[in-house]
């Protein structure tokens, strides 16, 4: 076994051992700096006219680069984020400049993001329980040239980290982020009523039942009814029960 293979295993012996999801993070990026990688980022992705910046977990990228990533709004055209979006394969980073390459800004996105040192990267999709996608991505200074068993290391550590993450969460409740106004409207019209319908059912204005309904999605970083409902049951939002309560009542 190659002394790259070992830090490996090493690493994911450790990977439940830490307390804390930072003192994970700041490990695994120690060994995957013998890839090549300086920075990392563990995110969920933004959906619809979500921002990505409250779906992150963990950041390491430059931050001066970050902070014009956020303000520019950049992962609406970055060929990277485009590209998660469309396969649940991990990747190199100039692999999906291939295909994105014609977005409006993609090609100054990826000059200015090697002019703050992430000439190239790599980017593994990971299961949360907190966002529909997420991904660990890893970059670093030089165009990278990844063989299978090296990209499949990788991908087995990212796969690790994020699932003791998940373990370590699962240890402490989540935070409810939706009222209690919201998961009634969200219940009414996933049973199919309409905004009319939920504010007659509820005693409220029709306007405040799709003021509602924007909060809900925004909160969720759902892109409609169908996706926020997957997304409050994943979060213990609302439970099976009273969705199908919910669906009950329409019969």
């Amino acid at each position: 076994m190659s002394t790259q293979e070992t830090a490996v295993f090493e690493f994911i012996e450790r990977a439940d051992t830490h307390a804390q999801i930072d003192d994970l993070l700041d490990d695994l990026l120690q060994v995957v700096a013998i890839y090549g990688f300086q920075h990392m980022i563990y995110t969920g992705l933004p959906v619809g006219d979500n921002k990505i910046e409250p779906l992150v977990k963990s950041n390491r990228l430059p931050q001066d680069w970050w902070q014009r990533y956020v303000e520019l709004d950049y992962s609406r055209s970055d060929p990277v984020c485009q590209q998660v979006f469309v396969t649940v394969k991990p990747f190199v980073w100039h692999e999906a400049g291939e295909h994105f390459a014609h977005l409006e800004g993609a090609a100054r996105i990826v000059g200015e993001a090697n002019e703050h040192g992430l000439a190239d990267g790599y980017i593994v999709p990971v299961f949360s329980q907190d966002e529909w996608l997420s991904a660990i991505s890893f970059g670093g200074s030089n165009r990278l040239e990844l063989n299978n068993r090296e990209r499949g290391a990788i991908n087995l550590m990212a796969i690790y980290a994020s699932s003791a993450i998940e373990r370590h969460q699962r240890r402490r409740p989540s935070p409810k982020r939706l009222s209690e106004r919201e998961r009634e409207v969200l219940l009414w019209t996933s049973a199919g009523k309409s905004c009319w319908d939920v504010s007659v059912i509820l005693g409220i204005s029709e306007q405040t039942v799709r003021y509602h309904t924007a909060q809900i999605r925004h909160k969720l970083n759902a892109n409609n009814t169908t996706h926020a409902v997957v997304r409050a049951l994943q979060q213990g939002e609302i439970n099976l029960g009273q969705l199908s309560e919910s669906l009950g009542d329409t019969h």
